[in-house]
């Protein structure tokens, strides 16, 4: 029997030996590879840590870049600057120069606030003190002619309502560059009345600010640099502004082999080094790119931790391999308390996914039987008030029968549904999700219940509406028309679908906004387009084409039904009756897509039936010639 144990206690030993031996080599290999891998995703690491910070800045220079537009705009549109431009009495003036100067005393940044009249002379203008923190008003006699700078030039030929960006730049005084520099940034509007070019709103800036935000970081050396290579901004301050002093670095100089690369992409992440272009938020040709170059404590950092992390692993899997070489016999007691400590943490993640994620679970026939504390949160429901009801308690009126018909008929499948939905919360506000709904199947394989996982994505449709949409009307503007309308050519060409256009004008408009007023005409456009899209298809695309036409793209119409759609509104539109206006009229030109026909080619056909309509007594409709 002794034998037999001392047996028992060698062979013993010789396992344990092999287990400690096999523990030690699996440390070993685990600390290289994992010491080899944490090198190679250092990369991305920094990169991701590079794509926070710009998303960040390019957020805050958005935000800052709308609030100076919204002012300049503000004025543009403001009953003091009209009637001080009807008027020019010294009452208006002292008016619009107490607006300017409120609204300069409110934005710390503005060093000038400025309206240029139609001529180029300076009209109003109030800067900021360069000897105290107040502001100047500017006298009469000393206002200056601007008609030749060419920011006057360049706002004075854009659209109306739209923004003018200048290059950033620094300030000049007398032809010098004002010293200390101060880095300047200009955005002008149109001031336009009765469809009469006033002058220009502009505003100059102190950009010095905004600059140091931008080159603010914990982790990267910052550059900012121009088009042309030439640094507005970088570490040492001593080799900045290379376009307008002397003797300083440009890019080419600083990433000799990476600056052609880096002006030509949006987004570069080469090795040490990331760009990306900031041109898209600003309306000039400067388009401006960061560079973001880590520094050195940073990559330190990361190369410390990996070897720490390897040798960490060694260190702890020979740790864990001696003892378990020696009690094999309290394993089941070990991976015990392992799933004790495994429940915590599911306890532990179910409490942050109840939080922070927006879920909620049905039985078979949709009603609500559990929801997160996030839906309570986005909804603003209690548990209370949807537990034993259906979804349909969220289900927002403009969402069409089909998209909920074909969501019921994927998921009765036993197929897991996805997409966008637009639904109310409890006080009636629209809210956007994005949802994921899966079925749930019982041992048999009968589905017993769906749960649905939904993302708040209000604000991004919010953002796509505004950029697709006439902030007037709310119909597509004339951008997203162009889309659809590339859109059907397309399935023209490959599945033979006939599409028509509408062009619309409303008959002597321009009297209307005379005798009424522009406010007046405004109205008559906002109706128009409530009765275009009311006697028109959910899949027609009913757009404002631009001042008093509108445009409607007809999908799967031929010219006789584009005709009829157009005379049907054209009726619509003669017997509604407009407060304080009465009746008025439309003038329609219709016209059918042709093979092999440009988009432009279609517009000018309708265009030109059109035309004739109007020729012809107007309050008709007239089809286009066939190409």
């Amino acid at each position: 029997m002794d034998k037999i144990t001392i047996f028992q206690k060698k062979y013993y030993l010789i396992f344990s030996l092999y287990f400690l031996f096999f523990g030690i080599i699996v440390a070993i290999l685990t600390s290289l590879v994992n010491y080899n891998y944490s090198f190679t995703d250092i990369d991305k690491r920094v990169q991701g840590v590079a794509d926070a910070e710009i998303e960040f800045k390019r957020d805050f220079l958005f935000n800052y870049i709308s609030k100076v537009e919204m002012l300049v705009s503000s004025i543009a549109k403001n009953d003091l600057s009209r009637q001080f431009v009807e008027s020019g009495s010294a009452n208006a003036r002292k008016n619009l120069n107490d607006l300017f100067y409120a609204l300069a005393y409110a934005n710390k940044d503005i060093m000038q606030l400025r309206y240029i009249d139609a001529l180029g002379k300076e009209t109003i203008r109030v800067d900021r003190d360069k000897r105290t923190p107040g502001l100047l008003i500017f006298p009469e006699n000393k206002l200056q002619d601007k008609s030749k700078r060419y920011y006057f030039k360049e706002a004075s030929l854009m659209m109306a309502h739209q923004y003018w960006h200048s290059n950033i730049d620094l300030n000049m005084e007398h032809g010098k560059i004002e010293k200390p520099l101060k880095p300047t940034f200009r955005v002008a509007t149109q001031l336009v009345f009765e469809n009469q070019f006033k002058g220009i709103i502009i505003a100059n800036l102190m950009f010095d600010n905004m600059i140091k935000i931008l080159m603010n970081s914990t982790s990267f050396h910052i550059y900012l640099v121009d088009q042309d290579g030439e640094i507005i901004s970088q570490p040492n301050q001593r080799h900045t502004w290379s376009k307008y002093l002397e003797n300083k670095k440009t890019l080419y100089d600083i990433f000799p082999d990476k600056g052609n690369n880096i002006l030509h992409s949006n987004i570069l992440a080469a090795e040490g080094l990331y760009s990306y272009s900031l041109g898209d938020l600003f309306r000039n040709n400067e388009n401006m790119k960061i560079i973001f170059v880590p520094k050195s404590a940073m990559m330190k950092k990361y190369k410390i931790k990996n070897l720490m992390s390897a040798l960490l692993i060694a260190l702890t899997v020979i740790l864990v391999a001696i003892p378990l070489s020696w009690i094999v016999s309290i394993i089941p007691s070990q991976l015990q308390s392992k799933l004790a400590e495994s429940y915590e943490k599911i306890k532990k993640s179910s409490y942050f996914i109840d939080k922070y994620v927006m879920i909620s679970r049905t039985d078979k026939f949709g009603v609500i039987k559990e929801i997160s504390t996030c839906f309570t949160k986005k909804t603003g429901y209690t548990p209370d008030e949807v537990i034993g009801k259906k979804h349909n308690i969220l289900k927002h009126p403009d969402t069409r029968p089909e998209i909920h018909a074909n969501l019921w008929k994927t998921i009765l499948s036993g197929q897991v549904w996805q997409g966008e939905l637009k639904d109310l919360d409890r006080n009636g506000n629209d809210i956007w999700f994005y949802k994921i709904i899966t079925p749930e199947f019982n041992k048999k394989g009968d589905i017993e219940g769906f749960t649905a996982v939904a993302q708040d994505i209000t604000d991004k449709k919010i953002i796509e509406q505004m950029s697709i949409t006439d902030s007037l009307t709310g119909l597509y503007n004339r951008h997203q028309l162009e889309v659809v309308l590339s859109r059907e050519k397309s399935r023209f060409e490959r599945y033979k679908n006939n599409f028509s256009i509408i062009i619309i004008d409303i008959d002597f408009f321009k009297k209307v906004n005379d005798t009424y007023g522009h406010l007046a005409g405004d109205k008559v456009l906002v109706q128009l387009a409530a009765i275009f899209r009311k006697n028109s298809r959910t899949t027609d695309c009913v757009s404002r084409w631009g001042g008093e036409e509108f445009l409607i793209i007809i999908s799967e119409s031929d010219l006789e039904n584009g005709f009829n759609l157009a005379d049907k509104l054209r009726r619509k539109v003669e017997d509604h009756i407009f407060p304080s206006i009465g009746r008025i009229t439309i003038s329609c030109g219709v016209a059918q897509y042709e093979a092999g026909e440009t988009t432009s080619g279609l517009i000018s056909r309708a265009d030109t039936a059109l035309y004739e309509a109007k020729k012809s007594g107007r309050n008709l409709v007239v089809k286009g010639k066939i190409c």
